[in-house]
């Protein structure tokens, strides 16, 4: 199907009439169905991506294993009367439980080292889904860079896709970029389009301690705290700061500057054609009604978003599930 095409006759006036009459039945249909029109995408929950993972990392060994293989490698060794044995047996104890300390410590070594391990760029592709029958209506990309001086870049973009994109052809673009500091990321602006119609925008004046916001050609200012966050780059602080480490952060969407608690929900695998993804689940509610965000986070992969739900007031769905991820990491 030609959309350009299709955009251009909706915009004629040579088709007025028959578009309002389209406008009204469509109108009637969202209305029975519970859509929200504020929201351009809809999903369902999908707890199978199909995720193909593109990353030099190793997942990591677990320590029960290890341990287990070395107990299981030891042979049993009958009980003896005579001194010479139980020395033996001394000897033999020691030397498995200087072998357990070995592989202790070199557990704790490899696990420090896999701390270390920087991401210079994260690509993730999300699948976009509606909730009402949970056929795909979009598609969302986000990238993480790394380059000189630790200076990030994030971008975002979800754009709709078949027949959703005949009525929300704008992109909904976000951008980020600060630098990476000891304590994680640090914000220097944030960017938030959405077509002609929506268009926010944050400054971080850390040396004021000042947020600064446009809202459409409104200018707002907040006063910051440490370790203030915006929409995106929140997301990837949890790969240098833990999200157990603390429950609540600062957040601008370049409109608003507002905590945000979240809590902890638990483990969970997600399940994948080709593996299964242990992530640790967080999320924030809103008490009030059924508006929520949720996040899949991935415990092996220095904890990067796989899985983002957020929950309209009406308790519509928005689901992003990830379909590809590739991680090219620094050089050690």
């Amino acid at each position: 199907m030609d959309f350009d095409l299709i955009k251009i006759l909706l915009k004629s006036n040579h088709v007025k009439f028959l578009l309002a009459i389209f406008v009204s039945i469509l109108a009637h249909l969202f209305l029975l169905g519970g859509i929200d029109l504020y929201n351009p995408f809809f999903l369902k929950n999908s707890d199978n991506p199909n995720i193909v993972i593109e990353s030099h990392l190793e997942a990591p060994l677990k320590k029960e294993e290890g341990l287990t293989k070395k107990k299981s490698s030891t042979p049993k060794k009958n009980k003896q009367i005579d001194n010479n044995s139980n020395e033996k047996k001394d000897s033999s104890s020691k030397d498995l439980n200087q072998e357990i300390q070995n592989n202790e410590l070199n557990d704790t070594t490899q696990s420090f080292d896999k701390k270390e391990i920087q991401y210079k760029k994260v690509v993730i592709d999300y699948d976009v889904r509606r909730s009402l029958d949970g056929s795909p209506v979009g598609v969302a990309r986000t990238m993480y860079f790394l380059g000189e001086n630790n200076q990030y870049t994030i971008k975002n973009e979800v754009e709709a896709k078949g027949f959703v994109s005949l009525f929300y052809w704008n992109k909904l673009k976000q951008t980020s970029d600060g630098i990476l500091t000891p304590e994680g990321l640090k914000p220097k602006n944030y960017h938030y389009q959405f077509g002609s119609k929506i268009d926010n925008f944050a400054a971080f004046d850390w040396e004021s301690k000042k947020i600064i916001t446009t809202t459409n050609g409104k200018i707002s200012e907040f006063e910051m705290l440490e370790g203030s966050q915006d929409m995106l780059s929140f997301m990837y602080q949890f790969m240098f700061e833990p999200p157990l480490a603390k429950m609540k952060i600062y957040i601008t969407n370049g409109k608003n500057y507002k905590p945000y608690d979240y809590s902890y929900i638990g483990e969970e695998f997600i399940e994948t054609d080709v593996d299964k993804i242990l992530t640790l689940h967080i999320a924030k509610f809103n008490y009030n009604n059924e508006e929520r965000i949720d996040l899949w986070l991935a415990k092996d992969y220095k904890y990067l978003p796989i899985k983002i739900r957020k929950t309209e007031k009406d308790g519509s769905i928005l689901d992003q599930s990830t379909k590809k991820i590739e991680i090219e990491s620094l050089e050690p």
